[in-house]
């Protein structure tokens, strides 16, 4: 999806030290966060419940230290799946461990059957980025078990499933900073949610080249 939006992706290890994971950040213009495992609750001051799995401290630290480094440098940041979860952490929110476990539960997030497909519509605010990209409504697919919480400072809801759970995060000023519950990768380019990666591609450009419009 990247390649299509006219980007080329440089791989940053997470299983090596925040320091050599700063060193090439300095080479890049933006940064994308992807799926993957739970986000430690330690994180975010929360006891870790029987439900956490795939949890992984050093991607947390790395990814962590690249998004402080990335919103020190004002770069384009999309974060998907657990990289929304990241995102929000990172910043001083807050996740739900759990969604089918929770108060009150929130099942039928977790369809693997239809991982390229539809799952559930969203609601996306109105006066959002994400509503001027993809309008009203949308229809995404679902694969994680966890949320986001508590929104961290400077981050706003931008659309949310039919059970109130958030599904996309915007920054609240003019920087792109957005991150998507769901997968727009496995969805394709026919998807409504390519014209995020099309606008990340262009907040890229822009940030390399001001002058551009």
């Amino acid at each position: 999806m990247l390649g299509a939006a006219g980007l080329a992706a440089l791989l940053i290890p997470v299983s090596g030290s925040t320091d050599s994971a700063a060193d090439l950040m300095a080479r890049v213009d933006g940064l994308l966060l992807t799926g993957g495992g739970d986000v430690a609750p330690e994180r975010y001051a929360a006891q870790r419940g029987p439900e956490a799995s795939g949890i992984d401290a050093r991607r947390d630290a790395v990814e962590i230290e690249l998004v402080r480094l990335a919103c020190r440098r004002g770069l384009p940041i999309l974060a998907v799946c657990r990289g929304i979860q990241l995102l929000n952490v990172a910043l001083g929110g807050t996740l739900m461990q759990d969604l089918p476990t929770s108060d009150p539960p929130r099942p039928g997030h977790m369809v693997r059957q239809s991982w390229n497909g539809a799952a559930h519509q969203i609601s996306v605010e109105p006066g959002t980025l994400l509503y001027r990209l993809l309008g009203p409504e949308a229809t995404v697919n679902s694969l994680h078990h966890q949320a986001v919480e508590t929104v961290a400072p400077g981050l706003r809801v931008a659309a949310r499933a039919p059970d109130g759970v958030i599904e996309a995060l915007e920054d609240r000023g003019t920087r792109f900073v957005v991150g998507l519950q769901w997968h727009p990768e496995m969805l394709g380019s026919d998807h409504a949610s390519f014209a995020v990666f099309q606008q990340f591609a262009a907040a890229i450009a822009e940030a390399v080249s001001p002058a551009v419009r």
